[in-house]
């Protein structure tokens, strides 16, 4: 019990990132980690019969195998048939099409009677698996981000991250050699990769929407919407005819099911049952959740992309952005101008790569960093001593590099792989 407690607080401490290295941003864990978990939460309490019952539970009348008994260890069956064997053949066969005239909360009133088709309600099985894979799906740009990161952060953070840094002068100069080196005007490549890997969660929320609802029989795309209003209404607005559910439309709670068997005399006899989906109790509310969730991120990602836009047009809000965390430190120092000096004028890759170092190394230390580096740029031309025909990683080479974390940080210099 030991063992397993320890391995799932492993598991959970690296997917939740507690203490450890950022390599992305807030907007960024909405999606691989806040909707990830809350789909794999979803998929699990759907298929938890342990509280919620039978997913379908039916009502074939008098049709039911009878049990009857002289004594209490003799049970003869009369007739009807098995309603396990009803139930299961039901969930995977019962339709949307029940008679007008059947009276009850969720029923006839509130179903579709457009359709000219019989529209089967078996993908409601489908429903743990397809909530899994759509959590796949929103962890994907995350892998990718992982293989274009690289380990950077990690290789820059390693012994750097803390209260206290042992030989921090060596390590200071070390990574400033190491950044002027490798990182220094070839990294845009970097960014980019972080902004493509942006715009890949923006179109796979927006994608999911599509998907959900031609998984729900185009039932879905306004799903939150139309139970936003419905519920608006007053009570005796809702009961009144022609008023639809929307829970229940998209979500039937009650279906018909025919079943056909052969009988005793050899000829084929149907058995016609009334059916509660149980199961859509739960369903309804858990897409309505993920309905108003992927709602929120979809909007917040388009923000982000538009406001990502801006800050890659203007220099002085990329400047603003590290003097927000590094604000106290800013007004201490003796070397400002120099520091918006370098900020203002270096590469986008350079700056995000700075500002995410400034989220993860020691303050003090990053400061001290980014001060030799920023004097090291303006005056000494540390920086600018290098080959104007190297324009840095491209894609390819960066998904094929090494990566940082499986390299020597203790090397002369602290240099990276050869190839840069």
């Amino acid at each position: 019990m030991t063992e397993l407690v320890s391995a799932v607080t492993k598991v959970t401490s690296g997917f939740l990132e507690i203490n450890s290295i950022s390599i992305d941003n807030w907007g960024f864990k909405l999606f691989y980690k806040w909707s990830t978990s809350l789909l794999v939460f979803c998929s699990v309490l759907v298929t938890a019969r342990q509280f919620f019952g039978n997913p379908i539970q039916c009502d074939a009348g008098a049709n039911f195998k009878i049990y009857s008994s002289d004594d209490d260890d003799d049970y003869t069956a009369r007739g009807g048939i098995e309603q396990s064997v009803l139930e299961s053949y039901c969930w995977m066969y019962s339709t949307f099409k029940i008679p007008r005239e059947y009276k009850g909360a969720c029923s006839a009133g509130d179903q579709d009677t457009s359709l000219d088709t019989i529209v089967y309600n078996s993908y409601y099985q489908w429903v743990p698996l397809y909530l899994v894979f759509l959590a796949v799906a929103f962890y994907l740009p995350r892998c990718v981000w992982l293989v274009l990161e690289g380990g950077l952060m990690k290789f820059f953070g390693k012994g750097t991250t803390t209260r206290f840094i042992e030989d921090q002068d060596e390590k200071k100069e070390k990574l400033v050699s190491f950044f002027c080196k490798n990182i220094h005007n070839k990294y845009n490549i970097y960014f980019c990769g972080f902004i493509a890997c942006e715009i890949l969660n923006f179109f796979i929320v927006v994608f999911q929407f599509y998907l959900t609802n031609r998984f729900l029989h185009y039932r879905y795309i306004d799903y939150g919407l139309r139970v936003w209003y419905y519920y608006l209404l007053p009570p005796e607005e809702q009961q009144m005819p022609g008023v639809i559910n929307p829970m229940c439309y998209s979500f039937p709670r009650i279906a018909k099911c025919n079943y056909w068997r052969w009988g005793s005399g050899g000829q084929q006899e149907n058995i016609n049952a009334i059916c509660i989906l149980a199961l859509n109790i739960i369903n309804d509310k858990v897409f309505l959740v993920l309905w108003w969730w992927f709602a929120s991120i979809s909007v917040i990602a388009f923000i982000r992309l538009i406001y990502r836009g801006i800050q890659c047009r203007f220099a002085c809000l990329r400047y603003q952005l590290i003097n927000m965390r590094m604000n106290r430190y800013f007004k201490k120092s003796k070397k400002i101008e120099k520091i918006e000096q370098f900020i203002m004028t270096c590469k986008l890759g350079d700056w995000f790569v700075l500002y995410q170092l400034s989220k993860n190394l020691n303050r003090p230390f990053f400061m001290d960093f980014l001060t030799d580096l920023s004097v090291k740029y303006t005056d000494e031309n540390l920086c600018k001593d290098e080959d104007p025909t190297d324009t840095g990683d491209n894609l390819m080479s960066m998904l094929l590099k090494p990566s940082y974390t499986t390299q020597d940080s203790t090397k002369e210099g602290g240099k990276g792989d050869d190839d840069d």
